[in-house]
């Protein structure tokens, strides 16, 4: 089992050039773990034994047990399903009065099954197994804990998609940008080249590129929160009300009410059911066989999916949380440089705001997948040659604003000396022609 689910550690391994953040992270590929680990649970065959054990009259157990598994088990609903079980309900305290009044007895069940069937199966063999009335009695056939294997590998697969598209859209954007960079100790060549490069990069203003890039991982996030809430109802769908019962069944953990557990846990995961199936006889009138069934692997499905439902909800609000926290940067400039700041200790507020000064959120959110990754003395180093460069351009536009007349003043000298120069070249070549027409003409 440890050879099996050993390769998916490396899945949980950090890179060395982040572009995923910690809730993506939780929500994709820690999530992607458990459910592919319990996967593997449910199919190792060895530890858990059969899937399905069956009891019947007739001797041919493992043709009973492969139909009972492939038709499928039903159980006997009670009426009070929707009633929550944790409080007391008048037909139990009505049954606990006539359970002591009668013998439970062959003879004794009967009779409370002429008078009421719903009492009977209350006191059966086990949660929704009892007697029943062939054409009357209603039942709930059992058939997705059959799929459970294919269903935790579809989720699997959902919960993976918005990592894989972003995956593809950044187009390792951040590697080129940061490799060879995020070690605590760099060579100087590499050091000095990596800055330029990025301060080039960076000073070329790639706005719209940037922009499009910090929409598609809002997106994948949006994404994420949509897969959640999708998840939810795709459960309960499959597990007849999976969400309602559960949360009256992990309620009962911390009063330790197992028997409120194995009550709620039993109507989404039996551990025993019953089937039904016709043998005819030679000369073909039909023989109803009742059969009881033990499902083994529905006590780990029980407690998996406890896990599982926890996780779940944890996941999504986690998703809903960081769609908020993803429009509060988006309208709120002054979050972006506060959050920015706690990456350039020591650098004035004043420089890191002249810095954003023109720069949008999609700006900001390149620089912050860069201060993830790179080394925190190199960052703080762009940003302060960016700062630099940006007090030049402002000096220098602001001098050609307050002095335009010396200014034009420069560019009419500079225009003057360029004529100057062109005429006496002119004249040169003037003086120099005749005499090499003449010299020609001479010779």
């Amino acid at each position: 089992m440890y050879a099996a689910v050993k390769p998916l550690s490396k899945y949980l391994r950090l890179k060395t050039v982040r572009i995923y953040d910690p809730i993506f992270t939780l929500h994709s590929k820690c999530t992607i773990v458990i459910l592919l680990t319990c996967t593997f649970l449910l199919s190792a065959k060895q530890y858990f034994g059969e899937p399905i054990l069956c009891l019947s009259s007739t001797q041919h157990t493992e043709y009973v047990q492969s139909y009972c598994w492939t038709m499928g088990t039903y159980i006997l609903p009670l009426e009070n399903d929707s009633i929550d079980a944790s409080k007391p309900v008048p037909e139990l305290a009505l049954l606990e009065h006539q359970h002591q009044r009668l013998a439970l007895n062959r003879s004794g069940m009967s009779a409370l099954l002429a008078n009421n069937e719903h009492y009977a199966r209350i006191i059966s063999i086990a949660e929704g197994v009892g007697p029943e009335t062939r054409g009357v009695t209603k039942r709930m056939y059992l058939r997705y804990y059959q799929w459970v294997f294919m269903i935790l590998l579809f989720q699997s697969l959902l919960f993976y998609f918005p990592s894989y598209l972003w995956k593809v859209w950044e187009g390792q954007r951040m590697e080129q940008l940061c490799c060879e960079i995020g070690d605590a100790l760099i060579l100087e060549d590499t050091y000095c080249m990596r800055l330029r490069m990025l301060t080039k990069y960076f000073r070329a203003r790639f706005s719209a590129i940037h922009c499009c890039y910090a929409i598609k991982y809002a997106f994948c996030e949006l994404l994420n929160l949509i897969i959640s809430v999708l998840n939810f109802w795709l459960m309960d769908v499959i597990f007849n009300g999976f969400w309602h019962k559960y949360i009256h069944a992990l309620a009962a953990i911390p009063v330790y009410d197992w028997n409120l557990w194995n009550l709620m846990t039993s109507r989404v995961f039996p551990k025993v059911a019953k089937c039904e199936m016709f043998i005819y006889g030679p000369s073909g009138s039909p023989k109803v066989l009742d059969i009881l069934c033990v499902l083994p692997l529905n006590i780990l499905n029980e407690k998996l999916f406890a896990v599982l439902y926890v996780w779940f909800l944890f996941i999504a609000m986690l998703a809903a949380i960081n769609i908020l926290y993803r429009l509060l940067l988006v309208c709120c400039p002054e979050l972006r440089l506060q959050l920015l700041r706690t990456h350039l200790r020591g650098m004035p507020k004043a420089h890191v705001r002249q810095v954003l000064a023109n720069s949008g959120y999609g700006d900001w959110f390149v620089l912050m997948s860069v201060s993830i990754n790179v080394n925190p003395t190199l960052f703080r180093d762009l940003l302060e040659q960016l700062y630099t460069e940006q007090s030049i351009k402002q000096a220098g536009s602001a001098a050609k604003h307050e002095f335009p007349d010396q200014q034009e003043q420069q560019n009419l000298d500079r225009d003057n000396r360029s004529i100057t120069t062109d005429e006496n070249s002119l004249e040169n070549t003037v003086n120099v022609h005749p005499t090499r027409y003449y010299t020609e003409s001479h010779a």
